[in-house]
């Protein structure tokens, strides 16, 4: 593979979610009023799946349109925004990831697949996504490729909506007999 579809491939799974500590913003992880996530009204958890499924729907629309400024939006321009892969803390501030795309090419564009995501309201404004997915990066002009794995996401409702705080992305691994 060359250089240029390696930073490429970077690029998308560092776009895909960021991962770090602490996300209750100096409250504590049950938020506001202390609530915990077995606590939330089954309303209110509807709501939180509803609204981070949108976050997760936008995400896929603006990455295969090739609309990063608006994909860029989706994440929390947080100090606590971490990024890793495999194990490696890969960004720690949103900026990172923005110089990431900037490396795709033009043309290029980023289909990805959730396999049944799982959305656990973890308190209130903080869920928690877990899922398998597929990427493919698709470039009519040098090619494309895709890869996939394990995703876990921290996402934190803000004002203008759901952003990814936090999260962790791994290939899967062959261990031998």
């Amino acid at each position: 593979m060359s250089s240029r579809m390696m930073r490429a491939a970077s690029a998308l799974l560092l776009a895909l979610a960021a991962g770090g500590s602490g996300v209750g913003g100096g409250r504590g992880v049950g938020g506001a009023g202390g609530l915990s996530a077995q606590e939330l009204p089954q309303a209110q958890a509807a709501a939180v799946r509803k609204g981070v499924q949108a976050t997760l729907d936008a995400y896929r629309e603006h990455a295969a349109a090739g609309r990063w400024d608006e994909l860029m939006r989706l994440y929390a321009d947080d100090p606590r925004f971490r990024w890793v892969s495999n194990g490696i803390v890969e960004a720690r501030a949103v900026e990172q990831i923005r110089k990431y795309f900037a490396t795709l090419p033009p043309s290029a564009r980023v289909e990805t697949t959730y396999q049944d995501p799982e959305i656990t309201p973890l308190a209130p404004g903080v869920a928690m996504v877990t899922t398998l997915y597929q990427t493919r990066l698709v470039d009519p002009k040098s090619g494309g490729f895709s890869f996939g794995g394990a995703l876990t996401m921290i996402l934190v409702e803000r004002p203008d909506g759901w952003k990814i705080l936090s999260g962790h992305v791994s290939a899967p691994v062959r261990r031998g007999s």
